[in-house]
């Protein structure tokens, strides 16, 4: 197709509103819209390409497959390369295997599938992603690959001319998908191609309902459209279901753009929308790292920064267009000869190659480990999960092959071994967290705690659990809640500790009601421990970030918008509690504070948590220990596991006398009635 002027423009508009919104630029906040304004294009490019093609009788598949690899492989490949290098110097061996993964589901087209399992778009844990933006690649990638197959297997059966009404139902029912979807799975509606195909389906529909014919104020539409993207760039937010009903307007304002076909335009036709233009694919590539690198060290949103951020992400993505896509565009003015050599595939394999090699190596070497001194990770070995394999009691199925699922997971004991006071601590990871606040806290009041805790098993009477079924640890989970309903009566106390979040979202908050009841009909205490806060990055990986290199770590950065459904499940579980004479639960305050202040860091300025997952490190645990038993609700606490001691000793019998005792009870008896007739 020939140069388009306007659509060269088009992408100048896209990939500024992109990079504006991802350096938190002010007035920009739905600047993401960019993204759905490159698909549109994407879809009217293509769709002329094949159309074209077609009508000439010189389209095949694989010279339009090599076509788009020239075009974007070299690219992303020598990106995924570079960025594989900065990782080395700055990446923890667990977040650099991350990146290994990442680097490889960019080269396959698949990361969107891989992004669409964890968080967000728009969370902050996305800025930990130095891949993240290449989902978009990804999406698009899968429809170069699945629309010129549907098209070319509909032309069998129907005229050239027809595929056009085809394309136009493909698109509603994406779009009908899209509207669905976005407001049941959001992160699956954003990443996934069935909900963004008809964002990509409309530009073609444009290409083939050439509609411009019918205006006469080329101008007039063209504005509209212009404010129809400015509109939704300016006023939408990442609140909004998408891409759902709202993904309309800019969709709508990019096809009439296009229509127009204004090649004088002052907008799309200046010269910083030419430049920006032709650099937007790299410039689009190289941004994101920028950004994460940006916040990597806690500089995102200082305006200096921003500032620099944006300029450096235009002269890598000037350098990646000079040296690396106008080598494939030179190769690509012979394509009549570079299809059926071995030169496209040279230049396309060789980077690829080199790439994913270096991604899998990093991955099997665990992130190449030896990078880091022992003196760091022993200082990180605090901040782990307490597990089995640490020395703790948390029975990980998932993570550790070599635990076996049995009843080897029903025995760990912990705090005063032999203690007269038998507790048991139940539940999930949530409870396995627990393990060395229980070991403190036991030592200090005299009782021994066996920890009955696997993956996911959180406190209930069921077979019920709010992960995966097919697991090991849903077989552990049946094993260890079997144990609970046979021997809870065997323990003084019981500890239960859950995701409550997890089980709350999960509408299974029935189960643990039913476990409160039934332990609090069979043992004279039951004790609910609170979910730590949740928040949206993993601030043990931050932390270690700062230890590394030195910086300041202030965790009041760190956003928490998953913790209000947290808060929001511990307050259930507390109105449950209180509703029992001897049930206790424990709430967050009195176990993470500092001198009584409630707080997310220790007097060391270290957090209590482990992931952003709500969990606790090893050393949080035994500092929140460290606070509770400062706190009156310890005191309290002390009170009634006395209570609870002192009732088993009353209602202990006596031991039967043996043979030699009841021996020595008749001479000293006969004695004494000796004696006591001398007397008289």
């Amino acid at each position: 197709m020939e140069f388009r002027r306007d659509i060269n423009g088009l992408r100048a508009i896209a990939v500024a509103l992109v990079v504006l919104f991802h350096f938190g630029v002010p007035g920009f906040q739905g600047g993401f819209i960019g993204v759905d304004v490159f698909f549109v294009i994407s879809g009217y490019l293509m769709t002329g390409i094949i159309f074209s093609r077609m009508r000439k009788e010189t389209f095949t598949i694989l010279g339009f497959y090599l076509d788009r690899a020239r075009r974007i492989v070299p690219a992303l490949a020598c990106l995924c390369f570079v960025v594989l290098l900065v990782g080395w110097a700055l990446l923890l061996p667990v977040n650099y295997v991350e990146l290994g993964k990442q680097v490889l589901g960019s080269l396959a087209f698949v990361s969107n599938f891989l992004y669409s399992q964890e968080a967000g778009y728009f969370e902050q844990a996305a800025h930990e992603k130095w891949l993240l933006h290449t989902w978009s690649l990804s999406v698009e990638w899968q429809f170069y690959l699945l629309y010129p197959l549907a098209l070319v297997a509909l032309r069998l059966f129907v005229p050239i001319d027809k595929l056009r009404w085809f394309i136009l139902a493909a698109a509603i029912l994406s779009l009908a998908i899209s509207v669905y979807a976005s407001s049941r799975w959001p992160i699956h509606a954003y990443f996934l191609l069935p909900t963004r195909a008809w964002e990509m389906l409309a530009g073609a529909l444009v290409f083939l309902f050439p509609l411009r014919r019918m205006h006469t104020g080329k101008v007039s539409w063209e504005w509209v459209g212009i404010g129809l993207i400015l509109f939704s760039a300016v006023f939408f937010s990442s609140q909004l279901d998408w891409p759902g009903a709202f993904a309309v307007l800019p969709v709508l304002g990019t096809a009439l753009i296009i229509l127009q076909a204004r090649q004088d335009s002052i907008i799309t036709s200046n010269s910083v929308s030419t430049f920006l233009g032709k650099t937007s694919y790299s410039v689009y590539l190289w941004h994101w790292p920028v950004v994460v690198w940006i916040n990597y060290f806690g500089l995102g949103g200082e305006a200096a920064w921003m500032v620099l951020g944006i300029a450096a992400s235009i002269l890598l993505g000037y350098l990646s267009y000079r040296f690396i896509e106008n080598m494939a565009r030179q190769r690509r003015s012979r394509p009549a000869r570079a299809a059926h050599t071995s030169r496209p595939l040279v230049h396309i394999g060789v980077p690829t190659t080199a790439a994913a090699v270096f991604g899998m190596a990093i991955i099997i070497s665990n992130g190449v480990s030896q990078r880091m001194s022992e003196d760091f990770y022993a200082a990180m070995g605090r901040l782990d999960l307490p597990r089995m394999n640490n020395g703790w009691c948390f029975y990980d199925v998932n993570s550790d092959e070599d635990l076996a699922v049995g009843s080897e997971g029903l025995r760990c004991v912990r705090g005063e071994r032999g203690a007269p006071l038998k507790g048991l601590l139940f539940g999930d990871s949530f409870a396995g967290h627990y393990g060395p606040f229980w070991d403190r806290v036991g030592k200090d009041i005299s009782a021994e705690i066996n920890s009955v805790t696997t993956n996911w098993c959180y406190p209930s009477t069921n077979d019920v659990i709010y992960g995966d079924s097919s697991t090991r640890s849903y077989d552990q989970c049946l094993i260890n809640r079997q144990y609970f309903l046979e021997n809870v009566s065997n323990y003084d106390f019981v500890v239960l500790s859950g995701s409550w979040r997890n089980i709350y979202t999960s509408d299974q908050m029935q189960g643990v009601y039913d476990a409160i009841v039934y332990a609090a009909q069979r043992t004279r205490l039951v004790i609910v421990m609170p979910t730590p806060t949740y928040f949206d990055v993993n601030v043990k990986n931050i932390y270690a970030r700062s230890m590394l290199f030195n910086i300041d770590f202030d965790i009041s950065h760190f956003a928490k918008t998953g913790d209000a459904e947290a808060v929001e499940a511990n307050r259930a579980v507390e109105a449950f509690a209180e509703q029992h004479a001897n049930v206790v639960y424990i709430d967050r305050e009195a176990l993470f504070n500092v001198d009584g202040l409630p707080s997310e860091v220790t007097a060391e300025n270290i957090p209590f948590n482990y992931d952003e997952n709500g969990h606790i490190s090893i050393y949080g645990s035994k500092m929140a220990a460290e606070s509770f038993t400062s706190s009156s609700s310890y005191r309290e606490l002390s009170r009634q596991l006395r209570e609870v001691r002192n009732a088993k000793a009353r209602l202990k019998p006596k031991p039967d006398p043996k043979p030699k005792e009841l021996v020595t009870q008749w001479l000293s008896n006969w004695d004494m009635a000796n004696s006591a007739v001398i007397t008289w």
